[in-house]
């Protein structure tokens, strides 16, 4: 009997006594890997696993396909996974989830290569299903799932995991690299941002920016442009304060990286005239193209045009759509007229328009706090902020148990270096 069939033989019983943490620990071991070195026999070995009761031997067969240096039969490996995600054992799985996330990534970044990114988005979708402990858990290829969603413009899967707030990380046995997290927020700010969801978009952008760094990445980059963008069309906002808790790092990095076209965009756009904003983007309009923003700068033109008529409601009871086009700068009252309709049914201002002599009459807001759906909202925002009391208590409870935080503290104690008294 040959090493290989002894291998096959050992984990096969292993599985079969239900030892699953053996198991792991035996197909992780780099020492004894023969799945990897027998590539060429790996289909025969996987026919001799039964689903669900193999499972964890089948995903072990799976993965070594993905570590060879090509897979010569792409198709029938993903219909292997396919079905092997549909029909395994959740428990066994749960032993090595890093292996799993693995043959999504390489599945992924195959797809995206061969432009078939809707194919791979129901396995994802499926894989994270079944790994996923509970509803606000994060998984590294919650990542792969986002970037598929984002290639195909199909963004009700992504939706369904990024409108639930995340409360806990699948470390997946040590294997999640941060590069994951950055990812899954950086994706999520993007399609917020295709679905104009503005705010929530700046919030996942603004999680990627100020993640603890030593070293910044270009993912955090990429997310300060365009968080710049999102924050001036949802907020407008009049300063480019990064939130208190950036590391310094980030804070210097975006100093040296991120050029003029950003950074000095926040004053333009609360302090400069239409002309002005246009002239600065007409400046800079190939870094935006580069960094595939112009259509957030449209956007953000939009938005200022908008903040430049929010700004008019301060200072006048009654204007002239002449005299208002002529303030913002547009080119016409037609143009000037267009816009106000627009603000007034997305609720931006409260303003009426007489065509007869072509006057605008802005109007106080007459929203009033007393009705049920207030009610409703206050109760859920209650509700959110004790969850995330009780979040913050556990996190708390786990730090203070951990080995390397007691460690610390000791070592940090005024008394940790006193001499032991003689008895």
């Amino acid at each position: 009997m040959t090493s290989l069939d002894q291998f096959v033989g050992n984990i096969r019983q292993l599985s079969i006594d239900g030892k699953f943490s053996d198991l792991a620990q035996t197909l992780t071991n780099p020492n004894i890997d023969h799945l990897s070195k027998n590539i060429q026999h790996i289909d025969s070995i996987i026919a001799t696993f039964t689903l669900p009761e193999h499972s964890m031997c089948m995903l072990a067969g799976l993965h070594a396909i993905t570590k060879a240096p090509n897979i010569p039969d792409f198709d029938l490996f993903f219909t292997q996974v396919d079905t092997f995600i549909q029909t395994c054992s959740a428990e066994q799985v749960h032993y090595l989830p890093q292996y799993l996330c693995e043959i999504c990534y390489v599945i992924t970044e195959r797809l995206r290569k061969e432009n078939r990114a809707r194919v791979g988005i129901p396995i994802i979708y499926r894989a994270i299903e079944l790994l996923r402990r509970e509803p606000g858990q994060l998984l590294s290829i919650h990542s792969d799932l986002y970037q598929l969603c984002l290639l195909c413009q199909w963004f009700e899967p992504a939706l369904t995991y990024l409108d639930i707030d995340i409360i806990d990380i699948n470390r997946e046995n040590g294997k999640f690299d941060v590069k994951h997290l950055l990812l899954a927020y950086y994706y999520g700010g993007m399609i917020y941002a295709c679905i104009k969801q503005f705010d929530r978009a700046a919030n996942f952008f603004e999680n990627v920016i100020t993640v603890p760094a030593t070293a910044t990445s270009a993912i955090v980059i990429e997310a300060y442009k365009k968080y710049v963008l999102v924050k001036l069309i949802s907020d407008s906002i009049s300063n480019n304060q990064l939130p208190t808790y950036t590391s310094r790092t980030v804070q210097q990095a975006i100093k040296s990286l991120c050029g003029a076209q950003y950074t000095e965009l926040f004053y333009i756009f609360n302090n400069g005239t239409l002309t002005q904003f246009d002239e600065f983007v007409n400046h800079h309009r190939e870094q935006y193209a580069r960094d595939r923003n112009l259509g957030l700068i449209k956007q953000t033109r939009n938005a200022f045009i908008c903040n430049s008529i929010q700004q008019l409601t301060k200072t006048f009871l009654t204007v002239s759509l002449k005299d208002l086009a002529n303030r913002v700068q547009l080119q016409s009252t037609n143009e000037a007229e267009k816009y106000l309709i627009d603000m007034i049914e997305n609720g931006q201002i409260f303003a009426s328009i007489n065509k007869k002599d072509g006057m605008v009459i802005f109007h106080g807001s007459p929203e009033k706090f007393d009705a049920n759906n207030m009610l409703s909202k206050l109760q859920d925002e209650t509700e959110k902020r004790m969850l995330a009391e009780k979040q913050l208590r556990e996190l708390e409870r786990q730090i203070s148990l951990s080995k390397t935080y007691i460690q610390r503290t000791q070592q940090s104690s005024p008394y940790h270096d006193r001499p032991k008294v003689l008895s």
